[in-house]
């Protein structure tokens, strides 16, 4: 009796990438409540990186039907070109990070320094943002 087996091939891997020695400049926004809504622009092939670090914020992206609220802690990205309008929510004051950097493949982006770190500059580890990638955490 003749039987064909067929090995099974090995499953892929991953090819491991080095972290990428990158560093990002977060600005803090102040945002008063009740004042106008706020525009930050973002071109193509820049990752927007926003983080809120005190009150609740109101994010919305041009061309996107979602409205974001985010609270204390809470981040989000964009992968550009977009158009992004930002407020406190509500009557009391918030207070957003945010950055932008050119993509990188083999990078991943850690979260806005807090208030208590006076780093204006945070290293990159590694892993990756897929592209045109919005995720909340």
């Amino acid at each position: 009796m003749n039987t064909l087996h067929t090995p099974t091939p090995p499953s892929p891997t991953l090819p491991t990438q080095p972290a990428v020695p990158l560093t990002l400049q977060w600005k803090r926004q102040p945002l008063p409540p009740l004042q106008a809504v706020q525009v930050l622009d973002f071109r193509a092939g820049d990752i927007a990186l926003l983080e809120v670090e005190q009150g609740r914020v109101w994010v919305t992206c041009d061309g996107l039907l979602e409205d974001y609220f985010l609270e204390a802690g809470q981040r989000l990205s964009f992968t550009g070109p977009v158009r992004l309008r930002v407020s406190a929510e509500g009557h009391r004051p918030a207070r957003l990070s945010w950055a932008r950097h050119r993509a990188v493949a083999g990078a991943a982006y850690p979260p806005a320094p807090t208030a208590a770190s006076q780093a204006k500059t945070t290293p990159l580890a590694q892993g990756a943002l897929p592209r045109g990638a919005i995720s909340a955490a």
